[in-house]
């Protein structure tokens, strides 16, 4: 009897020792089961695909340390720990379901004491798998912040407006000062009528900002400005005058290599003005001791050969605004055949009779002898000019010769029937 009962009890012991089953606080049995030690590189070396025996392997693996903080150097030893924990992650995962499998098998067959057993180990199993997703996910956290810094560093640095750049300026409310303006050395850019803007180490936002209080200041009551990039080589380097206002090409005009520019040759130079320029009021801004000096030139003068002495030289940097003239329309109005405006060209001479002949003649019940002409003088006021074109046709009196911004009033007469 002494012999069997130590030979079930050698046999006890060695089958508690092979399965290598953990202490069990919820074990009712007061058997105290030792829990063997697994390296982690061994449990890599197995496969991901465990068998039904897999309940034996031991659970236990060494931690992997993390760093809290990390840097871009860190970038290559965090990715090194990721794969590890995904392989770690994988193996507890397999190992884990194979756990599970093997419990739900031996509790259908009633084997309580077995199904004892791998209750544990699912539960170990189940702490080692949360513990290495845990630590991955810590991982993954401090790549994707890294990641992010350097997206960050990367777009501050890209953002910023350094000289050299081209920048295109968009502003809704006025299109006359869109176009593409070079950072320069200085750090600013130039726009006509304004003169020089501060751009440098500045986002874009900031750069918008800066054009629009500069628009807001003198020009505009309010303005949308936007800013892009112009990307590549879209302007030539070298010095520049800006061009505004009623010129045929308003924009930037490069000074060529070797040339002293005067305005008249710039005028010519950059295609000429349009018809509705006033060449009388040319003016010129530029910048002198940080100040902003206008200076109004008549080239109307200088082109007649009167003036040519008063030519101006100009340097990089200049700005020149040739301003909108009046608009030299008569206008025609009443009882006319066809009421309207017509140009009236410099130097050309037309009557009051001749503008009513123009328009078609007089209407039916047209007052010939009370034709008036409304002009403007200096100091705002409307001058009446009596035209009694009865009289002009029978020859007793002179025609009137009309102006530019002149209004011809044909009345109508009181009895008209």
């Amino acid at each position: 009897m002494a012999t069997s009962v130590f030979l079930i009890g050698a046999t006890c012991l060695a089958l508690l020792s092979s399965q290598g089953s953990a202490a069990d606080p919820n074990n009712k049995s007061g058997v105290a089961f030792r829990k063997p030690q697994l390296d982690l590189a061994s449990s890599r070396a197995q496969s991901a695909a465990p068998s039904a025996d897999s309940a034996a392997d031991a659970l236990s693996a060494p931690p992997i340390t993390i760093p809290n903080k990390t840097s871009q150097s860190d970038t290559e030893d965090l990715s090194e720990k990721r794969q590890t924990l995904q392989g770690e992650v994988r193996y507890a995962k397999a190992k884990l379901e194979a756990a599970q499998k093997q419990f739900a098998l031996q509790t259908a067959a009633g084997d309580l004491e077995k199904a004892e057993h791998l209750d544990q180990e699912v539960k170990d199993w189940q702490a080692r798998y949360s513990s290495a997703k845990a630590q991955l996910d810590e991982v993954e956290k401090q790549l994707t912040e890294v990641s992010q810094g350097k997206a960050s560093a990367a777009s501050t640095a890209d953002e910023v407006v350094v000289p050299g750049e081209n920048l295109e300026v968009f502003v809704n409310e006025d299109p006359s000062f869109n176009g593409i303006y070079q950072v320069r050395r200085g750090g600013y850019i130039i726009m006509p009528q304004i003169g020089r803007i501060a751009v440098a180490g500045k986002s874009l936002s900031a750069a918008e900002a800066a054009v629009k209080r500069a628009l807001q200041s003198s020009q505009l009551h309010s303005a949308s400005v936007m800013i892009e990039r112009k990307q590549g080589a879209d302007i030539e380097n070298g010095p520049l005058i800006y061009l505004s206002g009623e010129f045929r090409n308003p924009g930037q005009w490069h000074i060529p290599t070797g040339i002293t520019p005067t305005l008249v040759n710039v005028i010519l130079s950059s295609g000429g003005v349009s018809d509705k320029a006033d060449l009388t009021r040319v003016r010129v801004m530029r910048i002198a001791a940080n100040k902003s000096v206008v200076e109004e030139v008549n080239v109307a003068k200088i082109l007649e050969g009167g003036g040519l002495t008063s030519d101006i030289t100009l340097g990089e940097g200049d700005v020149i605004t040739v301003p909108a003239g009046p608009a030299n329309l008569v206008y025609v109005t009443g009882n006319v055949a066809h009421q309207g405006s017509f140009p009236l060209k410099q130097g050309e001479r037309v009557s009051a009779y001749a503008a009513i002949l123009q328009n078609g003649g007089f209407a039916r019940f047209a007052d010939q002898k009370s034709v008036y002409v409304l002009r403007a003088l200096p100091d705002g006021t409307k001058a009446k000019l009596p035209v009694d074109i009865s009289a002009i046709k029978r020859g007793q009196r002179p025609d009137v010769q009309l102006q530019s911004n002149d209004i011809l009033v044909v009345p109508e007469k009181w009895f008209s029937w």
